[in-house]
């Protein structure tokens, strides 16, 4: 039901620039050819998430092939990380009644945990002209599936702790992967002299999310899955030029 709803709420708006010329009007042509983008953004975590992670950001680059009607389809690579990490009963059974970790040679152990993530993604989208705002401007509505992977991570600073090697590590880094759909609507901005281009929005990740280990040793409870992990957040692109920089200047020789 909810991919159903992102998919009619995608195709609605993608219509719209369908839409602009038939009254006549002619349609903008947007620049075409092949596109990379670096990526970065900012999410906050909904559902099961919520209960493991914090606010999490993500890096990455995107790669696009765009037509003249603003059409355009793309691959993406995002790294996610997040310094809050809320998982119940983490670590609890390598805890002495202090609360502290005690590592390898019987020193206290300073051990940090962190959220990692990788996203990989395919999408499909739509630029729909806003010449109004500025020559060049247009929204955004793309849709993305992919497959979504998150783990917590274990920052161990000088202190050597075997349960956190492998294989051990297994046992506590709650690794879960799975697919997701990425949509994402934005403002697109594309300068006539090519040095300007980015583009700004909002994006959710929505994942159907398998559990990939058989057991917790901290809590000695195995996860639950599907997992129906989201988060919402920001994102920003700078749009990479490809494309060697013209003159207008004549030299003569």
């Amino acid at each position: 039901m909810r991919l159903r709803s992102l998919a009619s709420v995608f195709f609605v708006m993608s219509s719209l620039g369908a839409m602009a010329g038939g009254n006549g009007e002619e349609v903008r042509a947007w620049p075409t050819g092949f596109r990379m983008a670096i990526h970065v953004g900012g999410q906050s975590p909904m559902g099961p998430l919520s209960d493991r992670f914090g606010l999490s950001n993500t890096v990455g680059l995107s790669g696009y092939y765009q037509d003249a009607g603003g059409w355009r389809w793309g691959a993406h690579y995002r790294f996610q990380t997040g310094a809050d990490v809320r998982e119940p009963g983490l670590l609890q059974n390598l805890r002495d009644p202090n609360g502290h970790i005690i590592d390898n040679e019987g020193r206290i152990a300073l051990v940090t945990a962190q959220q990692r993530g990788t996203i990989l993604a395919l999408s499909a989208g739509r630029l729909l002209g806003a010449d109004f705002f500025k020559p060049g401007a247009g929204f955004l509505v793309e849709l993305g599936l992919g497959y979504w992977e998150h783990k917590v991570h274990f920052q161990n600073r000088g202190n050597r702790l075997t349960q956190l090697d492998d294989p051990h590590l297994a046992g506590y880094d709650r690794l879960t992967g799975g697919w997701m759909v990425l949509p994402r609507f934005g403002y697109h901005r594309d300068a006539a002299n090519g040095l300007v281009r980015f583009q700004v929005g909002v994006e959710a990740m929505l994942g159907s999310l398998q559990p990939n280990r058989a057991w917790n040793a901290d809590t000695l409870t195995a996860d639950a899955g599907p997992r129906h992990d989201g988060a919402v957040g920001l994102f920003a692109a700078w749009i990479l030029r490809l494309q060697a920089r013209s003159t207008d200047l004549d030299y003569y020789y």
